[in-house]
């Protein structure tokens, strides 16, 4: 039996609640951000965790343990660009704290070439699929002459009715055919929110802004939203853009501003 989650737009990363937090042991010594923990980091820069580390309340060694952050994680410096005794002011999937700056790394961006151009156009052409579908939050199923579908209210109490539909990240989990999405554009079920798409993944990752191509993502930096990049720019240098802006547009194709603040981009390692 496969069972398929699905997320919305708005939402974060799925765990598993446990009773007792028990922290990650700190005493390995990384090389992370300088020796002597004063790496001045520009703010939203993202850091990659090189090993388990906590998030504290305060920056200091005993000060409460929030959560721990897992290896491989990417966490965005916030607030301030200097740290405090040698850790580091940050946020992950909206949870703000202080991270021990030996275990920190800059993490690194994309700097290969974009994908192929009969990649991009077959990410583009599943995302078209959407254009004209209503609002599903939490859905993800357009194309193959399936109804619009309909969406009343204000998400996350929005009502949806019809075969058809999608929100933000499954439009962009359909069109990247992301692992452990339900196959195709025609079948729901995708386990993907906005904070997974702004998180660290094996499928994606965070690219320089200036070196978006077409196929790549905005994503807001945390949870919220995210937008398929399309072919070309407005006369007034917006992006052309793929999204499933909420209940009353639904899912379209037209020009917008993206703020450089509010959102990264991220790129589809390889189409599966």
């Amino acid at each position: 039996m496969i069972l398929l989650l699905m997320a919305a737009c708005g939402g974060e990363p799925g765990g598993v609640a446990s009773q007792t937090l028990v922290g990650s042991d700190e005493s390995a010594e990384l090389r992370g951000l300088g020796p002597d923990g004063s790496t001045t980091v520009a703010l939203h820069t993202e850091l990659g965790v090189g090993a388990p580390i906590n998030l504290r309340e305060a920056p200091a060694p005993d000060a409460r343990i929030l959560m721990v952050l897992p290896q491989g994680a990417t966490v965005t410096v916030v607030e301030r660009t200097t740290p405090d005794k040698g850790y580091y002011r940050v946020e992950y999937f909206g949870r703000t704290g202080w991270a021990y700056g030996h275990h920190l790394e800059l993490a690194l961006v994309a700097t290969s070439s974009a994908l192929t151009d009969e990649q991009q156009e077959n990410i583009l052409e599943r995302a078209r699929r959407s254009v004209g579908y209503s609002y599903w939050w939490g859905g993800g199923r357009f194309g193959c002459d399936l109804g619009r579908g309909d969406c009343n209210g204000s998400c996350p109490g929005c009502t949806h009715v019809g075969e058809g539909g999608a929100d933000c990240s499954g439009m962009v989990a359909k069109a990247w055919a992301v692992p452990a999405s339900a196959p195709g554009t025609c079948v729901n079920g995708h386990p993907y929110s906005t904070g997974d798409f702004s998180g660290a993944s094996y499928h994606w990752r965070t690219i320089e802004r200036a070196n978006i191509a077409p196929a790549d993502a905005f994503v807001t930096r945390g949870s919220g939203h995210i937008m398929i990049r399309g072919r070309g720019v407005s006369s007034a240098g917006w992006p052309n853009i793929i999204e499933c802006s909420g209940c009353a547009a639904g899912c379209i194709h037209h020009y917008r501003a993206v703020s450089s603040d509010d959102y990264k981009v991220i790129r589809r390692d390889a189409e599966l």
